[in-house]
């Protein structure tokens, strides 16, 4: 602007000279005139000199400006929102190339999900967004490849009052009618219904959360039910968590299907209705822990909420952990007891009730950061097989030493285990009773090679009753792979078993059997092929009088192609058995193909599935001779997707077809089914 206050300024002084001088005056502000014209062209030249020096771009409104590019205008940045799906709306008031934006929310590609448009895009999240920060980075290209890029920040929250509020629900309803069967189908309705209510909410604030999961069931059928499969509405699970993480201390409540995990030897794995209470001290480095279940698996509604005192069919215990020198070494104790009436769904098969209690002590070390970790067990239990006899409990004890860690590319591992014939535990019916032995393991990971290396030593009849026989069984195996060729991974193995047997009583027979394993594998992994080969071949060496030898042989070819365009997938695969008696000199062979076929149309508006299985057997001596074809398909077609924002119902049909031809007999079976399906999926959230 100076530029122009100058020209205004000579202006007037040339027009002053005039007044006073006449002609003189005149020439002399004709030449003022002039220079102001001359100094008028600059000033313009230099101000839109950027519009004629690159010809032929076309500039938007901040192209002159010395603004931001790039401006996040929903949310404001910095800002809080209150929303689950947050719009997301960018201004960008340059010209740019549509086909290479990139826009990245929280480190997720979101580019293909955005309307854009000529002043920048929007983006409304498909799914919730978890209440916190969040990051929108966004990087632009210009027509003339100049980059540019903006990121920015922001938070939400689901609710005023929660931090994060929500309720996902989805219902899925299913209904088949029979159209045709074969005579020899029995077990196939005229009709049936199913519908599943899937439903997890969840309410946190600050250091609370609050947490609702269940399965709502309905079942329906011309047949009768199919225990332990009922009629009508069942409840198949369901879980409710109290949670509270602070700083000092942690605490959990949990009421529903939960699952116990104690020690190795004592409750382990144990998922049954009830609930626990856990509580950890972070100062103190202490966690206190205390259960009751119901030690029968409840199905449905049938049990209530499975919390209970009662011995006689409850299971109840609680556990200790104390960490010290920053939780490197640790001690931990737990108390369980309680019983079981009779068949227990997933527990045991015998009718007699049972009941015991179980004492144990676990003590774990990890003083060099993984190279030397270590576990220390001791368990003592009571246990009544049959509460309905003159017996009363059978006292035990179970022990185990285990040692093992990484040093740099090597890794080893030591196990000592004894565990008496009588010691049982209600609720872990897993546990192998009247065993004692050792193993070792230890390996190497290089660049190109993996070797692992382990070695056993166990046996039975751990009090070597006059009874029964002590068996021996001893294995060692060696695994090499050659992974130098990621998509073409090969290995091999090789695996020994000794078993013998000692101290055998009168009319027992004397054991004394080596097996050799050996097994070779090869893949071609690179997509869409996934192609496998594998073979073993083992030979078991009865060294007894009954001379009983016998080899297996297998090979197995498994393969799979996956396409996105079309959407296909096919894994046709093949599986060639042998096993030889050599006493008899009999020989078995039996060859499975096997077929599975998946896919979609139409922007998976036609969705189809295929699975196939043939299998032929025979033996040499003619003993036997079958073949079998099993098949099922399945084609569903979508009516509507997500109608009025949930809906999307869809109808098809599927069936199965089976075959069985036994040659020796000279008989035949067939059998099919094929049914009218209507299925539907309501998904709502709130």
């Amino acid at each position: 602007m100076w530029w122009l206050n100058r020209t205004k300024r000579l202006h007037r002084s040339h027009q002053n000279v005039h007044n006073s001088h006449g002609k003189k005056g005149v020439e002399i502000g004709t030449k003022g005139m002039k220079i102001n014209l001359i100094f008028r062209v600059i000033y313009w030249s230099i101000l839109f000199f950027p519009l004629y020096s690159f010809p032929g771009h076309v500039f938007a409104k901040s192209d002159i400006t010395t603004g931001p590019p790039i401006k996040l205008l929903h949310p404001a940045e910095g800002t809080v929102v209150i929303a689950k799906k947050p719009l997301i709306k960018c201004s960008i008031p340059i010209s740019f190339d549509p086909k290479r934006l990139l826009v990245l929310l929280d480190g997720t590609d979101i580019s293909a999900l955005l309307k854009i448009h000529s002043e920048g895009f929007d983006y409304k999240p498909i799914a919730d967004l978890p209440p916190g920060h969040h990051s929108v980075s966004v990087t632009v290209f210009t027509p003339d490849g100049q980059e540019i890029k903006q990121e920015f920040t922001f938070s939400t929250r689901h609710s005023k009052p929660f931090e994060e509020a929500y309720s996902n629900n989805q219902i899925t309803t299913l209904y088949e009618k029979l159209i045709d069967k074969s005579e020899e189908v029995q077990n196939a309705p005229s009709w049936k219904t199913e519908s599943n209510l899937a439903s997890e909410s969840k309410l946190k604030e600050k250091n609370w959360e609050l947490m609702f999961r269940t399965n709502v069931r309905h079942f329906d059928q011309q047949l009768r039910a199919i225990p332990p499969q009922e009629k009508g509405f069942g409840v198949a699970n369901y879980l409710f968590q109290g949670k509270y993480s602070g700083s000092r201390f942690n605490f959990l409540g949990e009421l529903g299907d939960v699952t116990i995990n104690e020690t190795a030897n004592t409750v382990q794995a144990l998922a049954r209705r009830g609930g626990d209470l856990v509580f950890q001290s972070k100062d103190l480095h202490l966690q206190l822990r205390t259960f009751a279940v119901k030690s029968e698996q409840l199905m449905g509604f049938n049990g209530g909420l499975g919390i209970g005192t009662t011995p006689a069919d409850h299971l109840m215990g609680f556990s200790g952990d104390v960490g010290l020198f920053s939780d490197r070494l640790k001690f931990k104790t737990i108390y369980a007891r309680g019983g079981e009436e009779g068949n227990s769904f997933g527990i045991s098969t015998s009718e007699g009730a049972r009941e015991g209690d179980v004492l144990g002590f676990l003590i774990t070390s990890d003083f060099f950061k993984q190279k030397l970790i270590t576990e220390a067990e001791i368990d003592i239990s009571r246990f009544d097989g049959d509460t309905s006899d003159e017996f009363s409990r059978e006292k035990d004890k179970a022990y185990r030493v285990k040692a093992g860690g990484t040093l740099g590319k090597f890794n080893y591992e030591g196990l000592y285990e004894y565990m008496g014939r009588d010691y049982e535990v209600i609720g872990n019916p897993g546990l192998q009773k009247n065993r004692e032995g050792f193993g070792l393991k230890g390996g190497g990971d290089f660049k190109n090679h993996l070797i692992n290396l382990s070695v056993s030593r166990y046996h039975d009849n751990v009090k070597k009753e006059d009874l029964f026989p002590v068996v021996y069984t001893s294995q060692g195996t060696l695994d090499y792979t050659f992974k130098k060729y990621q998509s073409l991974p090969m290995g091999i193995s090789y695996q020994r078993t000794m078993m013998r047997s000692e101290n055998e009583p009168l009319n027992i027979a004397h054991i004394r059997t080596d097996t050799d394993t050996i097994m070779g594998r090869i893949n071609y992994v690179k997509m869409p092929w996934n192609v496998g080969l594998t073979g073993s071949y083992s030979h078991q060496n009865d060294r007894t009088e009954a001379a009983n030898d016998t080899t297996a042989i297998t090979f197995t070819f498994a393969s799979s192609v996956i396409l996105e365009r079309p959407s296909i997938s096919i894994s046709p695969g093949f599986t060639f058995n042998r096993s030889i008696s050599h006493l008899t000199d009999v020989r078995t062979d039996v060859y499975t193909t096997t077929l599975d076929l998946r896919g979609d149309l139409f922007d998976k508006r036609l969705t189809y599935g295929f699975g196939g299985t043939y299998t032929i057997s025979k033996s040499s001596d003619g003993s036997s001779s079958q073949d079998t074809v099993g098949s099922n398909f399945n084609l569903l077609y979508l009516l509507a997707n997500n109608l009025g924002g949930f809906f999307s119902p869809s109808v098809g049909i599927r069936g199965f077809c089976n075959r069985t031809n036994n040659r020796i007999h000279d008989q035949t079976v067939n059998e099919f089914a094929f049914f009218l399906v209507i299925q539907t999926k309501m998904a709502f959230s709130f």
